[in-house]
């Protein structure tokens, strides 16, 4: 019996030890493959000895382990199929990768089969760029592996890269951030930027893992952060004579530099030239030009009453960095004064640059707003350009006013300075002529006719057109990131062709690239405004508030030679389109107020022939939205407000004659 026992426990031991004999038969497309596939394919797996254990699937890129898949085998003869990731790395070029299938069974006897896999890159038709808000941004096939989509960006477009699925076994990679560097599937956000918005390109190789742009501004390493689509801000503590080294900004060459805070040097560096402290330097990439204030802590500083702190310019006549962005009374935009010291202020204008040479009308302030100003009694002018006003000299108290036959020179430097060392109400404003500016003139040509500037900055000309003509320029490459009136001008956001829309005649073309715009007005040929005609031809101006170009900013008023000058688009028939959008903060294209609209139309540029009320017949659904005054004066209907962010255009059909004009308001 012992014997017998000791005979049957070593069969048993003997079966139990059996290497076994695992055989599998192998089926699928496993030859080539391009990276980010999934190599598919499906195992007979059989052992008729010992059972079976595992299919381990293996991806070589060389002698390197690059993939790897684990598939668990409980019935011998059955089929498993499995996948095997072909992964996606930068920089390898197309060439052979090896798979290697294992069969295993429980007592770890193995058999193998390798396979030679050609893998390539694939050649995807187009590639999605997805922003982080949900846009999708179609990136267009360039060249093998380039891919690219030029549009009207943000300054910053975050979002990630997504690659379709190619074939069966192919699929969709979505290229992240991680670590500084596009990867497939990471999780960040791609951080493209261009330091300024507008039209530019978004690329990326799919061969490299290289995207452009990636472009952040900075003074002298020190990032700054955005405030809007075209400014960004930074704080620093500077001292006199400090330098500063400018990385990142947009066309820096064409930039507008303050001289009483920087002077450029010929290397592009700037040395500061204000009095010690800390200040707020704000980027403008559309204007091109640093706006600087001090700053006491956070906040914008203020004027103390022994004269230290900062001192304030608000009102009309003075702007920077050209007249174009004139102050006015918007107390946002007030001029900080550049210390020269503890209690003495500096401000540098240009006559007819970044000052008005024939009328001013501005006043020194405490803070960026109302609160405290000089008055007459508080400022003695040392000048005999620059008066004060007093409230009994026919000028506003503290009001700046040119002496009576003064005109500033066109071009001449003029240096303000406002001496506080005595106090607020003992203040001293001396004027300093300086010469005559060196002006080099950047010529700019519309159909081959050149432009008139005075500032390289606002381009004009008289210039005869045709309805419907195309118009070319010359010497300016930035037609994709202007603002064109939209009832004067049709633009190709493709193709970058730009369509003349009014009826033929003579206009006066302008071409303003510090608010990136392209405006018209009807003009008769010597320059001179046009007016309406008997026939209904000519010209109709606009006045009055709720209405504006090329937003609310800038608003039409009841300022005479201010009038907006309505395009027409037909013999006789005139149009003014644009969104409704809010008084403050709107953009450009917000050229109604949605909920306030009181304006009048006139024969000329300024008072005179208008037309009364009743003179337009309201048609089609007008009077649910408007409503004419006795005094012709137009208005919202009572009750009625516009949908922001909609698209209205209003219509004068004169094309019967004045006595039978109609106006017509509809929402597109």
């Amino acid at each position: 019996m012992l014997l017998g026992a000791a005979a049957l426990f070593s069969a048993c031991n003997d079966d139990e030890l059996a290497p076994g004999n695992p055989v599998m038969n192998v089926t699928g497309n496993l030859g080539q493959a391009c990276f980010g596939d999934s190599l598919a394919f499906t195992v007979n797996a059989s052992d008729p000895e010992v059972p079976l254990s595992t299919i381990h699937a293996e991806l070589y890129f060389g002698d390197e382990l690059v993939s790897e898949e684990v598939i668990r085998t409980k019935v011998s003869g059955a089929d498993y199929s499995g996948k095997i990731l072909v992964p996606y790395y930068a920089n390898i070029p197309d060439g052979k990768a090896t798979l290697r299938l294992t069969l295993q069974n429980i007592h770890f006897t193995t058999t193998e089969q390798l396979y030679e896999v050609s893998v390539t890159h694939p050649d995807y038709p187009q590639l999605t760029f997805l922003t982080e808000d949900g846009e999708e941004y179609v990136m267009q096939r360039d060249a093998r592996n380039e891919y690219s989509v030029t549009q009207r960006f943000a300054a910053e477009m975050r979002g990630k890269i997504v690659a379709p699925a190619m074939g069966e076994n192919g699929n969709e990679i979505v290229f992240g951030y991680e670590n500084s560097e596009i990867k497939p599937g990471a999780d960040g956000s791609i951080p493209f930027s261009n330091g300024a918005p507008g039209r530019y390109t978004i690329s990326f190789n799919t061969f490299t893992f290289e995207g452009s742009p990636f472009v952040v501004m900075s003074l002298n390493g020190q990032q700054l952060e955005a405030i809007d689509e075209t400014t960004s801000a930074v704080d620093m503590n500077l001292a006199k004579g400090d330098v500063l080294i400018p990385e990142g900004f947009p066309d820096f060459n064409d930039w507008w530099i303050n001289p009483d805070y920087f002077v450029k040097n010929a290397d592009g560096s700037l040395t500061f030239n204000a009095y010690q402290g800390n200040y707020r330097i704000i980027a403008d990439t559309k204007m091109q030009y640093f706006r600087v204030y001090k700053l006491m802590g956070s906040d914008p500083a203020t004027l103390n009453e022994d004269g230290t702190g900062a001192a304030w310019i608000i009102g009309d006549g003075i702007g920077h960095p050209s007249l174009s962005n004139a102050v006015g009374w918007t107390t946002e935009k007030a001029l900080c004064m550049a210390p020269t010291g503890e209690k003495t202020y500096q401000m540098t204008v240009v006559g007819g640059k970044t000052v008005a040479v024939d009328a001013i009308n501005f006043k020194f302030f405490g803070q960026m707003g109302w609160g405290v100003e000089l008055t007459g009694a508080d400022l003695v002018s040392k000048s005999s350009l620059i008066g004060v006003g007093t409230g009994d000299n026919g000028h506003d108290n503290g009001n700046l006013f040119l002496e009576d036959g003064v005109v500033l020179q066109d071009n001449g430097v003029y240096v303000i300075t406002l001496d506080l060392t005595q106090g607020i109400h003992d203040a001293i404003m001396t004027v300093d002529f300086k010469g005559e500016q060196q002006f080099e003139e950047k010529p700019v040509y519309l159909n081959n006719q050149k432009m008139s500037t005075s500032d390289n900055s606002l381009y004009s000309t008289v210039i005869k057109l045709d309805q419907n003509s195309q118009l070319t320029f010359r010497e300016f490459s930035g037609v994709f990131d202007l603002w064109y009136d939209p009832d004067y001008f049709g633009f190709n956001e493709d193709t970058g062709d730009i369509t003349f829309l009014p009826v033929s005649g003579y206009y006066n073309v302008t071409l303003d690239k510090l608010s990136s715009s392209l405006t018209a007005v009807r003009v008769n040929a010597d320059g001179s405004d046009m007016t309406l005609q008997d026939n209904g031809s000519g010209a109709i101006w606009m006045m009055g508030w709720g209405v504006g170009s090329p937003s609310m900013n800038k608003q039409f008023g009841w300022d005479a030679g201010r009038a907006y000058c309505m395009a027409e688009t037909a013999p006789g028939v005139y149009r003014f389109t644009g969104k409704a959008g809010p008084e403050n903060g709107s953009s450009y294209g917000d050229r109604f107020r949605f909920d306030y609209i009181s304006m009048k139309l006139f024969h000329q540029n300024g008072w005179g022939g208008e037309f009364g009320g009743g003179t337009l017949k309201m048609t089609g659904g007008t009077s649910a939205l408007l409503k004419q005054n006795a005094d012709g004066n137009i208005e919202l209907a009572d009750g009625v407000q516009l949908e922001q962010g909609a698209t209205y255009r209003l219509t004068v059909d004169l094309s019967k004659g004045i006595s039978s004009g109609t106006l017509n308001m509809e929402k597109l």
